[in-house]
């Protein structure tokens, strides 16, 4: 059987098939971006600059960029307990679209996008960002001085996007990698999304550039981010630099870290990641990846990522699951009182 494998990649609509094999979609999904699981594993579906369907594991930065092969492949070796050459995988794929057994991109109502955006199009996102206004941060225990401090002042923006005849307000931050903006976060209160890749890209706050830095910190979102400023450095003369991940850490992300402390005085690097399984991996990660260590974090139980997490050194965990979390509850606490 004659199998054109780039085809394969392209012509099957990833987000049907997997629908087919029992996977479900969950929070943070739309049409242009899917979000799936089957129990086990949760993926986000993009195409790559071939237009191809590929996917990554939000768990586990070891699965990033692979296709319809590579998922049938472990499909095929979970359920039959046999390993699958990619021939032969190849060829059972190749077997449903000549027998019209799978979905065609044309026929998906998924209009799944590009991982990337053009210079063009990202020129022409930014020229539609506005100054933040309205109460999406306030109602999270968020300060006006926070968002208007030296450290996060024109941080945070709207873009307004109009959808038949409703018009949504999307909480945006720019993305950075050393040759400036390449991505846009985005949220509201039932989406969180990026537009262009996050792959080497994080969103960061303000400082003063004359002086070395005195603390770096590095969290999983910039909402976390400003909430740990207004919990533990509200008012403070430290020179202060916020970066966020804004989802899972990458080793791009780690790259560009190495490169902001290689090109800046960095006094101290902290990191203020989520206090749950996977924030406990990513400061693990982390200290693999910036200080030599050799944590063998995917062999670890949830128990024993906890304790090891607690142990590094400069890494501060909020009390509940995220800085939030914890600025909420304080803000709560303070009214009652």
């Amino acid at each position: 059987m004659k199998v054109d494998f780039n085809k394969l990649k392209a012509e099957i609509s990833l987000p049907d098939f997997l629908l087919n094999l029992g996977w479900k979609f969950v929070a943070g999904s739309s049409n242009s971006c899917p979000k799936m699981s089957n129990g086990t594993h949760t993926v986000v579906i993009k195409r790559n600059a071939q237009n191809q369907y590929t996917y990554w594991d939000v768990h586990s930065d070891n699965v990033r960029g692979r296709t319809i092969l590579d998922l049938m492949q472990e499909h095929l070796f979970e359920t039959t307990g046999k390993q699958p050459t990619l021939r032969e995988v190849g060829e059972i794929l190749q077997n449903y679209i000549n027998t019209n057994q799978i979905t065609t991109p044309e026929n998906s109502r998924y209009d799944v996008g590009n991982a990337s955006v053009s210079t063009d199009e990202l020129t022409m996102y930014l020229k539609h960002l506005k100054p933040y206004d309205g109460n999406y941060l306030q109602e999270r225990g968020i300060s006006d001085e926070s968002v208007n401090s030296p450290v996060f002042k024109d941080v945070f923006l709207i873009r307004e996007v109009k959808n038949k005849n409703t018009t949504y307000r999307n909480i945006c931050v720019k993305m950075y990698n050393d040759k400036g903006v390449q991505a846009i976060s985005q949220r509201n209160e039932s989406f969180k999304g990026i537009l262009g890749g996050k792959f080497e890209c994080l969103a960061l706050s303000n400082h003063d550039k004359s002086r070395p830095i005195d603390i770096l910190y590095v969290g999983e979102s910039i909402i976390d981010c400003i909430s740990h400023y207004q919990l533990c450095h509200k008012s403070t003369g430290l020179n202060l630099v916020y970066v966020s991940t804004e989802g899972t850490l990458t080793e791009g992300q780690m790259q560009l870290l190495r490169i902001i402390v290689t090109k800046n005085e960095v006094r101290s690097l902290r990191s203020i990641f989520d206090n749950d399984k996977q924030g406990y991996k990513y400061t693990l990660w982390l200290d693999n990846n910036l200080r030599g260590m050799q944590h063998n974090v995917e062999q670890m139980d949830s128990d024993e990522l906890k304790i090891t997490a607690y142990q590094v050194s400069n890494t501060e965990f909020p009390n509940r699951k995220d800085w939030n979390d914890d600025l909420k509850a304080a803000t709560i606490e303070k009214t009652a009182q």
